[in-house]
């Protein structure tokens, strides 16, 4: 039998059906191992984002294959392999201009585990494109990291091109949070301050020891004028990465930016949250805002990454933790507690 967790109406609850089977030529069943709770699944359940009416959820998951249609030609039974919850009708308006994640047949409005069943199961039914064999060097622990970290290389490829010796700064230390600073890191940034208001968070970030300095929000403003001071330094960061979606820090941020600097707009904040911005300070420093959302073109990238940086992703360091499926409300009130930084099932 298939235990899941299943989403009716704004309500969870186990469900246990028998173990789905291919129902046409092109799909793949994968015999989930791990499956994480990201910070969407938390603004579904909170009806501040919106999803399917009755659904599993779960977008960040692997597994093993345990059976394939006959057209699957890119994996087979057996497989190790990772999900990449989006896809694109490659036809439409936004396909055509290289923005698959605004597909209006796909993108954000069929991704799996939002639209479509996802990985908050024993089993999960998806289609072949969507699926990518595991390197043997990764574990699957690992994989269930490849979503997340390929909406970060997604942002990374917004700030493109960053010089190595940027100043950046990462607001924010949650789980994204903890992941840019490993990104950063292995890329080969190392003027890179982090800032955090939970002191518990703080000394997670310390406890990578990446080298980065770690910093209370409060105190960024002096920072930056000492070293302004006394290392003969122009004023600001070159790169603003900010992760928690607060808007009071977002609105810091480009106090904080330098000349010619750029504030990427990370974490996901409320629809009805807003900021004041200067005109005047984005036009005579030409600083630059964007934003990054979902994961067009690095999913594959991602999966290569995990590969080469494996020695980053200890689940430890990055205050993950594991759960059994059936222990889901458990998962999700430390989530809500701030007893844990990140929540992942093993099924």
């Amino acid at each position: 039998m298939n235990n899941s967790v299943q989403l009716w109406d704004g309500q969870l609850s186990v469900i246990t059906r028998p173990v789905p089977h291919v129902s046409n030529p092109s799909e793949v069943i994968v015999k989930v191992a791990y499956s994480g709770i990201c910070d969407r699944d938390l603004q579904i359940l909170e009806g501040e984002l919106p999803a399917a009416k009755c659904v599993v959820l779960g977008h960040e998951f692997s597994g093993v294959v345990s059976d394939v249609g006959s057209d699957v030609k890119n994996v087979s039974i057996g497989d190790r392999v990772v999900v990449n919850p989006n896809s694109s009708c490659n036809t439409c308006k936004a396909c055509r201009r290289g923005q698959p994640h605004f597909c209006e047949k796909g993108g954000t409005g069929s991704a799996i585990g939002v639209w479509k069943n996802g990985g908050w199961t024993q089993y999960a039914r998806v289609h072949a494109p969507n699926i990518h064999i595991v390197p043997p060097q990764v574990s699957l622990k690992q994989a269930a990291l490849c979503e997340p970290i390929s909406c970060v290389l997604h942002g990374l490829d917004k700030l493109h091109p960053a010089a190595r010796d940027s100043k950046i700064l990462v607001s924010g230390t949650g789980v994204t949070g903890l992941l840019w600073m490993c990104i950063l890191h292995f890329h080969g940034y190392r003027r890179v301050t982090v800032i955090e208001f939970s002191e518990q968070w703080r000394m997670l970030a310390m406890g990578l020891s990446l080298g980065f300095k770690i910093l209370h929000p409060d105190t960024v403003h002096t920072d930056l004028v000492e070293a302004t001071q006394s290392q003969n330094n122009t004023w600001g960061f070159d790169v603003i990465i900010e992760c928690t979606g607060l808007s009071v820090l977002v609105q810091s941020a480009i106090k904080w930016l330098g000349y010619g600097g750029k504030l990427l707009i990370f974490g996901s904040s409320a629809k009805d949250s807003e900021v004041k911005i200067s005109p005047y300070e984005i036009l005579h420093k030409e600083i630059q805002i964007l934003g990054s959302s979902m994961n067009p073109f690095s999913f594959l990238h991602s999966v290569e990454l995990v590969r080469d940086m494996s020695e980053y992703l200890d689940y430890e360091k990055l205050g993950i933790s594991v759960f059994k499926l059936t222990d889901y409300q458990a998962a999700l009130t430390k989530l809500k507690q701030g007893s844990v930084l990140k929540a992942v099932f093993a099924t």
